[in-house]
């Protein structure tokens, strides 16, 4: 798939792109039946909410699962990703969100950008995230609300959080680094709120620095999205220290290339 001029202008000026339907529910189903599977099992790179039981997200699924390391080279995410960031890609960070229906909990409001550059030496936000929609988004199972424009300001710098010390502090509903309500009301100020919402098979493309965050989900339906950051092959970060996790961070930096034909190959 290729972006047209006008999409691309779009995610320039707004910092995101909806794209509804770009997957079909044959595609979905065998994404979410991956998607279990991987969750079934006790792993490191699974990170529970705060009741100890609950899924919140899963890490790194593409290098374990063949379905997911597919999905990543598919023409209908690699090739976007290519035209944004200019150039050869490679996954830098592969993820599943969740927000369980009755106890999915807070995303802070945020960039993702500081995170992988104060903690993976990431040098600039040459990079860009694809969420697939794994369930239909409403606007009663916590959407992911963005702050349009947002990312013009570029990377803005807040004192972290304290927390336990680990990696573990940059995906629980405690961020490492969370954006402070002066800056969320300036920001929303310029730029307003949006909320995407569509079907399952919805894609949201969005920039590294987009303010963005999350409510509970209140309501009785799933929220599930898939993430995958494509990082430029010459943006390739150095660990300021002790690297991250392969689940968190990939160390193949080998530029992808695309996958012929459907998911299924």
């Amino acid at each position: 798939m290729e972006l047209t001029q006008p999409q691309l202008q779009t995610y320039e000026r707004e910092g995101l792109l909806f794209i509804p339907g770009l997957f079909d529910d044959a595609e979905i189903a065998l994404l979410q039946q991956a998607t279990v599977d991987i969750a079934a099992v006790d792993h490191p790179s699974r990170v529970l909410e705060r009741d100890g039981t609950t899924v919140r997200a899963l890490h790194g699924c593409h290098l374990t699962h063949s379905v997911m390391a597919r999905l990543t080279r598919l023409p209908r995410l690699l090739r976007p990703a290519e035209q944004i960031i200019g150039g050869p890609a490679y996954v830098y960070q592969f993820k599943i969100n969740f927000k369980a229906a009755f106890g999915g909990d807070v995303w802070k409001w945020h960039q993702d950008y500081i995170f992988w550059a104060k903690g993976d030496g990431m040098v600039a936000p040459r990079c860009v995230n694809l969420m697939v929609y794994l369930d239909e988004v409403t606007e009663f199972n916590g959407p992911l609300m963005c702050i349009p424009r947002s990312h013009h300001h570029g990377m803005i710098d807040v004192e972290a959080a304290r927390g336990k010390g680990g990696w573990q502090d940059n995906v629980s509903a405690d961020l490492k680094y969370s954006l402070d309500r002066e800056t969320i009301a300036r920001l929303v100020g310029e730029g307003g709120i949006v909320a995407p919402k569509g079907p399952r098979g919805s894609v949201l493309i969005f920039h590294p620095n987009l303010a963005h965050g999350s409510t509970p989900n209140l309501s009785p339906w799933d929220r599930t999205m898939m993430i995958v950051t494509y990082n430029s092959v010459s943006n390739v970060p150095v660990p300021p220290g002790e690297p991250r996790p392969e689940f968190l961070v990939s160390r193949d930096t080998r530029p992808l290339a695309m996958a012929e034909g459907a998911l299924t190959g």
